[in-house]
This record gives C-alpha cells, sequence and structure tokens, in this order.
C-alpha cells in the first residue's frame, strides 16, 4: 500500500501542500483533482520521492521493486535526453535489452526503437515515458497530467494503455487532473484539494 500521512509542503514561506493525506492500494486507480496551484502536482513529486515533505509521511511497499513509484509527467520531452534514442531511454531503466524488445507494441512500436524524442509525435513519446516508467518495476505510478496537452483520441489510447498494464502488473496509479471528466472515467475513486 502507499500511504501519504498529513503531508505538508511549501516552496517559500506559503504551504502548499496543507494537510493532504490518501491511501492507495495495489492495483486501485485514484484521482487527484483541483484547479491549478492546489498542490496537485507537489502532491505527485512528493509521493514518487522527487521532493520531500515539510511534515508527514509516506510509507510505500516496495516489494519486489528497487524503484517503487515512479511519477510521468505532463510533458515527456523533459524527462528525456534527446540526445539518445528511443532504445536507449527504455534501457535506462536498466532493463535488458530482450526486456526493452519485449515492450508491448501497443505501447512502443519496434519501428521508433532506434528514433530519437524529436522524430515521433507528442503522443507517441507519452507512450515511450509511461512504458519506460513501466519497465522499472513500480508498485505504483504516479500519472501528472499526462494527456492533458494530447487530442481526444490520443488521451483515450494513453489511458486505456496505462489502465491495461496497471491492472495486469496490480499497479496502484495516482491520477492527477484538473479534469473531473477524465478522473471519473478512469478512476475507482477521486479526491478533491
Amino acid at each position: 500500500m502507499l500511504i501519504a500521512k498529513d503531508l505538508w509542503f511549501r516552496y517559500t514561506r506559503d504551504w502548499v501542500v496543507q494537510g493532504t493525506s490518501l491511501t492507495v492500494e495495489p492495483g486501485e486507480v485514484v484521482g487527484l483533482f483541483g484547479p491549478s496551484g492546489s498542490g496537485k502536482s507537489t502532491i505527485g513529486k512528493l509521493l514518487a520521492g522527487f521532493l520531500t515533505p515539510t511534515k508527514g509521511e509516506i510509507l510505500v511497499d516496495p516489494r519486489g521493486s528497487a524503484h517503487p513509484v515512479q511519477l510521468v509527467l505532463q510533458h515527456p520531452e523533459r524527462a528525456m535526453n534527446p540526445h539518445w534514442t528511443v532504445r536507449e531511454i527504455l534501457a535506462e531503466t536498466g532493463a535488458s535489452q530482450a526486456e526493452v524488445e519485449a515492450v508491448d507494441p501497443h505501447l512502443v512500436r519496434p519501428v521508433w526503437f532506434d528514433r530519437f524524442p524529436h522524430e515521433i509525435s507528442g503522443g507517441e513519446l507519452q507512450r515511450v515515458n509511461l512504458a519506460r516508467a513501466l519497465l522499472a518495476r513500480p508498485r505504483y505510478l504516479v500519472a501528472d497530467e499526462i494527456s492533458a496537452s494530447l487530442d481526444a483520441i490520443t488521451q483515450a489510447r494513453i489511458w486505456h494503455l496505462l489502465l491495461e498494464q496497471a491492472r495486469a502488473q496490480e499497479i496502484g496509479v495516482v491520477a492527477i487532473s484538473h479534469d473531473p471528466d477524465l478522473l471519473a472515467a478512469v478512476t475507482d475513486r477521486v479526491i478533491d484539494l
């Protein structure tokens, strides 16, 4: 289980996160809803260990994973080395060549392996980003506005692939969005900030 207890965080003197608590079971999809500036992305970074809470604690069952919580961001191009091929980006997780090449072709098409990030579309790049997170064998995945800048068809494909993989591997998902309709469609329950 992923547990956040009474999280508080501030970048300067103003609190961005104030007393937030949540739990996520393996295989559960929990939505985090709120307007811009409500602390959603900061909570995602706290859950993934990119930031340390000022107060409160995060507990995670790491069983079977060296990287139990993975964060997938809205802008995948910012999370990838532009000088690496897709194959190198996927191998960054420590996955073997065989594991990289065995990635679900609905997620990453084999013809992309030798391309660079600028040679594939934004939706394709987000699928690569998602595949990289899944290759790390997380117990939990934080999806921070992962489809916000994509067209409706690509959004649906991204979420279908993510949820299919999460169910198959019993990965808990925290879906962060300012879109209540999206969260209603993809989550088991929603936490309002």
